[in-house]
């Protein structure tokens, strides 16, 4: 019983899990080594609480952690990749470019979707680790949220410019858009180096002028291209402040502000948090084919079942085996398998380390100085690392509990129950209630392309309003889009996991996953449109997109039932659009979900997807 209830606290995130697991391996402790004496009952919470109050006191005060270290340095890299952009870019612009030849095209785009990618990456695993509202952390994923916006919007600049040139070049305009830019790189390199450096009194201020630009292009131009240009200009200078303002709040200067609300970044935390409230999800969680509720029953009765073992058999300190279970065991099978894995491996080897300085080591200070250095180990080395993570915690319990009972042969026992655990977290995790990754993917990648659709049609239904409102409606589409896909993308990493050579299905779910991403962004750029003078009617763009957003719900249809998408091979009416800017986005649209539906056309029916609620999303 308190094995299932406090594996359900996850859902309180990481306040949670840390919760429940220490309530659970204390009790299994506890029933292993029952009280000797009348007081210890008492005493023993009084270590506990003695234990915890001296870890705070280390990691606030005498020795200060820093867990967004790597966050922030990833984000840095971002901006950095983000500033060389803007200024291949304005290069690219100062350069005359001969009659007919190629568009804009910035060759640092490809370094920056690689840092975008890594620090995505970061957060998911920051987030992993620490489940649960972090103001700072939620800090970081706006500032790197607003680096994506700045990304898409720069792009969209230079396709803009690339179009005006086909029209006729303006050089004076060219040169304003080009030091703009170079404003931009300026301002984004020292978002990187202050971010870096957590200075708090180094304030950053933004040397964006949009306003200065959009006045030169109103009164000296005439082209409607040259007009979108300078409202994506005006965006940008909007992130770039919004950025300055989020980073001040991240270094927790002096002059920190709330997350802006005027960029629908603070809407997207709100939303965020309310999607995570527990009781609000605590409904979904309990329905019987909820997944947590799974790995609750599945815990609590491999649980029970290695307490047993260790009573019937009587196993010499048969609670190591229980707890390893309790550390191993996850609610995805491949992760299980990685973890046990990596635990057994790292626990065996650490035995090893720990026969040999046992047999070296017997004096308690030799010891003391032994367990200091390990544990230093093991806290630098768990983000990257299990396996190793375990070779060095492992000679640090077994030393310590060596010189405590003095018995120095603890190493093979440690090894023993390690590993008895290990197997049965496995035949646990492979027997009961199966959830593979294999055929959940196509359902979480089903709704990502249902978001794509839908956020698709509400950008056609609002694309005649061009006020902040409206934009406050696609915002919210496009941060669905953005949840679906990152809930696709953490599935297809655990299919990797699990089965690893299975190339048939990693390899165009990772396309699919790629070109959803692509496509979202070619959606924002239609979007944007939405303010260009003499953009065309709804009712031009509506079909089109109407057929983009069909194409999209065949295609998740078929990712659930296994069957081929069949897509039209006529080419659309393109004439129809007689805006060139708005007719590229299209085209551009045309193009990738063709190349979604021959993704999951390749994925074909090897995967099949039981039906999936909110409970068993989580």
């Amino acid at each position: 019983i308190v094995a299932f209830v406090t594996s359900l606290l996850r859902v309180w995130g990481m306040a949670g899990f840390s919760v429940g697991s220490a309530t659970l391996s204390t009790l299994v402790v506890s029933l292993a080594v029952p009280a000797s004496a009348p007081l210890e009952p008492a005493t023993r919470p009084l270590y506990l609480i003695v234990g915890g109050l001296w870890a705070m006191a280390v990691v606030l005060v005498l020795w200060p952690i820093r867990p967004f270290r790597p966050a922030r340095i990833a984000i840095a890299e971002c901006y950095s990749a983000f500033a060389t952009l803007c200024e291949q870019t304005a290069d690219a612009l100062g350069r005359d470019v001969p009659k007919g030849g190629h568009p804009v095209v910035p060759p640092a785009g490809a370094a920056m979707r690689v840092a975008l990618e890594h620090a995505r990456t970061v957060l998911v695993r920051l987030r992993g680790g620490r489940p649960g509202s972090v103001d700072r952390g939620e800090r970081l994923l706006v500032l790197g949220a607003s680096v994506d916006q700045l990304f898409g919007h720069v792009v969209a600049l230079g396709e803009t410019l690339a179009a005006a040139r086909a029209d006729g070049r303006h050089p004076s305009l060219d040169a304003s858009f080009a030091t703009l830019l170079r404003e931009l790189a300026f301002t984004s390199q020292a978002i990187a180096v202050a971010v870096q450096r957590e200075d708090g009194d180094a304030l950053v201020s933004s040397a964006v002028d949009a306003d200065a630009v959009q006045r030169e292009v109103a009164s000296a131009s005439r082209s409607p291209t040259y007009d979108h240009a300078a409202m994506i200009a005006g965006r940008l200078g909007h992130f770039t402040a919004a950025a300055v303002r989020t980073l001040s709040g991240v270094n927790g200067g002096r002059d920190a502000e709330p997350i802006p609300k005027d960029t629908g970044l603070h809407a997207a935390v709100a939303d965020l948090r309310e999607a995570e409230s527990p009781f609000a999800s605590l409904g979904a969680i309990l329905a019987p084919d909820s997944l947590v509720l799974r790995f609750a029953a599945r815990l609590a009765v491999v649980t029970t079942a290695a307490v047993a073992l260790a009573h019937v058999f009587s196993l010499e300190r048969g609670y190591w085996m229980t707890v390893t279970v309790i550390v191993i065991m996850q609610p995805y099978t491949g992760v299980t398998f990685t973890r046990a894995l990596q635990r057994v491996a790292g626990t065996v080897l650490g035995a090893l380390l720990a026969a040999a300085l046992g047999a070296a080591f017997h004096d308690p200070r030799a010891i003391l100085v032994i367990a200091f250095l390990f544990v230093g180990c093991c806290v630098a080395l768990l983000p990257l690392n299990y396996a190793i993570f375990s070779i060095f915690l492992t000679p640090t319990f077994v030393l310590l509990a060596e010189a405590s009972a003095g018995d120095w042969n603890l190493a093979p026992l440690r090894a023993a129950n390690t590993v008895l655990g290990g197997a049965l977290a496995l035949l646990g995790a492979r027997v009961l209630w199966p959830s593979p990754e294999r055929a959940r993917f196509p359902v979480y990648a089903a709704a990502a392309l249902r978001a794509c659709a839908a956020y698709l049609r509400n950008v056609v239904s609002h694309y005649d309003d061009p006020s902040g409102h409206a934009g406050h409606f696609i915002r919210s589409t496009r941060r669905v889009v953005g949840v679906e896909t990152m809930n696709a993308e953490e599935s297809l990493q655990r299919m990797i996991d699990e089965a690893p050579a299975d190339t048939r299905s990693i390899a165009p779910g990772l396309v699919l996953i790629a070109y959803v991403r692509r496509l979202t962004a070619s959606v924002a750029a239609l979007s944007l449109t939405r303010h260009a003078p003499g953009r065309p009617a709804s009712e031009l763009v509506a079909p089109l997109c109407e057929e983009v957003a069909r194409r999209l719900d065949a295609a998740a249809e078929a990712l659930g039932s296994g069957v081929v998408p069949v897509l039209a091979r006529d080419d659309p009416p393109w004439g129809a659009i007689p805006n060139a800017l708005v007719r590229q986005r299209m085209q551009r649209l045309f193009a990738q979900v063709s190349t979604i539906a021959d993704a999951v056309a390749r994925l074909g029916g090897a995967d099949r997807a039981e039906p999936l609620n909110e409970g068993n999303r989580r």
